[in-house]
């Protein structure tokens, strides 16, 4: 969950640049930046045209139009480009970051390298000293090149390398007037932003739909239970989730308890995930029948349309002025009371096993020999 939090919270401010751009403190350049073999500069540099580093430029280079960055020189700072590709057969000491375009390393980077949209392609013997964070796109990798950090191939890890030299082209990219500002960027940091937007909400209905399609009668089980026994649910999911930490801290102390804790984990997750599957059923269910609408058949649809409500409650709610605060904090509270119903529905219909009826079945009193 803090993942996801940290994602859409990154999504939330590549929409946002757009507008920040034209607040910009220095203008940026529209025309090619090109640095000569022996001259050295001595200054950041930003353009929305191509980059050519022959000499040294001792400095950050951004480059926001859609063409090409080539350091065969030395730079000493950062890297950003958006929508171009990067090519590096000299020495970068800082960091480099892309969007939409592929970085090309022949010679050698000594801090991270991050792509968004494009690959990275460690070629002859080139050397990269950093991580290299990669989303949408793929490494290749030779065999007499060099590779001192660690790949992260998900969309985590490449947001959060990006996201601040991202930040960095803000302050460059605002002209004093509107007209300056490059289309290539604005189109750029939205897209990107919408993208990893729309694939958080993608993979939350992928992980929804995963026990239906599989599981489906320990979704229905679930359901059930939530649906004939919906206060029990709550009040033994609420203890679930407030003996949690504590049973994890039990299970470090303890020296036999330490190898069940990654099982532990898969297990609880699991069960949210399973809970969650059912609440959406229960929900979409109450919602049709409120509006006097006939919902989905399948369980699968049933399951993407719960999810869908609450998704719409909490995304629309951004959207809307005025009652979307409201709107949003329903679809957040419907989460988390699902996630607790959906806990302890699981519990009592061990993890979907066991129907509703077997569940609420009371024991059968044992009458002495005899009577």
């Amino acid at each position: 969950m803090k993942n996801i939090k940290g994602c859409v919270l990154f999504a939330a401010t590549l929409l946002c640049l757009g507008q920040e751009a034209y607040a910009g403190r220095r203008e940026l350049s529209h025309e090619d930046v090109v640095i000569e073999k022996g001259q050295t500069m001595r200054e950041d540099v930003a353009t929305d045209k191509s980059i050519t580093v022959n000499g040294v430029l001792d400095g950050d280079a951004v480059s926001g139009g859609g063409d090409s960055v080539t350091v065969n020189g030395e730079l000493t700072g950062d890297l950003v480009s958006i929508g171009g590709q990067v090519f590096v057969p000299g020495l970068v000491k800082g960091d480099i970051a892309s969007i939409g375009g592929q970085v090309s390393v022949s010679g050698k980077v000594a801090g991270d390298v991050a792509s968004v949209g494009g690959g990275v392609d460690l070629s002859g013997s080139g050397e990269i000293d950093g991580d290299i964070s990669i989303l949408g796109g793929s490494l290749i990798k030779s065999e007499k090149s060099l590779h001192k950090g660690e790949v992260h191939s998900f969309d985590i890890g490449a947001v959060r390398k990006v996201l601040p030299r991202v930040l960095r082209l803000a302050r460059y990219a605002g002209g004093r007037e509107r007209a300056g500002v490059s289309p290539w960027l604005v189109g750029g940091l939205v897209g990107l932003g919408l993208l990893v937007f729309f694939s958080i909400l993608a993979t939350g209905a992928i992980l929804l739909l995963l026990p239906a399609v599989f599981f489906p009668r320990n979704v229905e089980n679930a359901a059930a239970v939530i649906s004939g026994d919906m206060w029990r649910a709550c009040g033994i999911g609420a203890l679930m989730l407030v003996g949690f930490f504590p049973g994890l801290l039990a299970m470090v102390v303890s020296v036999l308890g330490i190898p069940l804790v990654p099982f532990a984990l898969m297990l609880y997750a699991a069960a949210g995930v399973l809970g969650l599957s059912a609440f959406s059923v229960v929900l979409q269910g109450r919602f049709f029948e409120g509006i006097k609408k006939s919902g989905p058949s399948g369980l699968s649809g049933k399951v993407a349309a719960g999810y869908a409500i609450i998704a719409g409650l909490m995304v629309c709610g951004r959207l809307i002025p005025f009652i979307g605060g409201i709107l949003s904090l329903i679809g957040f509270m419907l989460l988390a009371f699902g996630a607790m119903l959906g806990l302890g529905a699981v519990w009592m219909s061990r993890m979907g096993n066991q129907s509703h009826t077997a569940c609420a079945r009371p024991a059968q009193q044992v009458l002495p020999p005899g009577q």
